[in-house]
């Protein structure tokens, strides 16, 4: 699915019906099966409309993403983690925390805390690797602030004009100088620093159901960037027809 000038998104992989994967999720908590019926539905509803969000990391999607950079530094704040302890003897013997608070004779030696990120995961294209493409996003209209994060467009061809020949003369300054340094033989590492965040990028991102709602109900808001709320329409349109199957509407 195209998006914005030279991006493009794309649903590669999902773990079949997510709805699916959702109510047994929940439904493994009583013991009980799904009954793929009206019953799922208004189990998803209650789920979702007390909080219950954990069943929805279940079902997880892999989308191929091609985005201006900038819109992958806001992007990559989507970043569903998760958090366990583990704890040891003196002897390195595990035990349990119940074991543990059962017989506080016991001395811990260890407080293992492990953080992961067993929801979400990038892989995003890598300039110590490849050479960059000089490809960039270009605005089609100019925006002044009506706030400290919202903007709105501007009715003004001058001004748009304006910005558009200051952003060409930058984006053209730094392919230069990229290309330069790659000639002298400076690592694509280094010559990549010069390169601004309209430059595009790719990535592949495997994120759960939970986290995608999550992301939906952020950057679909009139508040949020312009770009990445195309982006976060494109991802809506992908999954929908899981969500409509689930009875979620948005």
């Amino acid at each position: 699915m195209k998006v914005l000038d030279h991006g493009f998104i794309e649903l590669v992989d999902c773990t079949g019906h997510a709805g699916q994967r959702v109510v047994d999720a929940a439904r493994c908590s009583f013991g009980s099966e799904s009954d793929e019926g009206e019953k799922d539905r208004k189990l998803i509803a209650y789920l979702l409309g007390n909080g219950h969000t954990s069943p929805f990391r279940h079902a997880f999607f892999t989308f191929h993403i091609k985005a201006p950079l900038f819109v992958f530094r806001q992007w990559w704040k989507y970043q569903v983690g998760s958090t366990w302890r583990e704890y040891e003897l003196e002897d390195g013997t595990p035990v349990s925390l119940e074991e543990q608070l059962a017989d506080r004779t016991q001395v811990v030696a260890s407080d293992i805390q492990i953080d992961t990120d067993q929801g979400c995961s990038w892989n995003e294209l890598s300039g110590r690797y490849k050479v960059m493409e000089p490809e960039f996003y270009m605005p089609e209209k100019a925006r002044r602030n009506t706030g400290k994060q919202s903007s709105t467009d501007v009715e003004d061809a001058i001004l748009t004009d304006d910005m558009s020949r200051w952003m060409e003369h930058a984006m053209y300054a730094a392919t230069n100088a990229y290309r330069a340094m790659l000639d002298a033989g400076i690592a694509k590492e280094l010559a990549r620093l010069v390169l601004p965040p309209t430059i595009y990028s790719e990535a592949y991102w495997t994120v759960s159901l939970q986290a995608i709602l999550h992301f939906l109900d952020q950057r679909l808001k009139p508040e949020a960037q312009y770009e990445i709320r195309q982006y976060a329409q494109a991802v809506l349109e992908l999954i929908r027809p899981q969500l409509t199957a689930m009875g979620i509407s948005k």
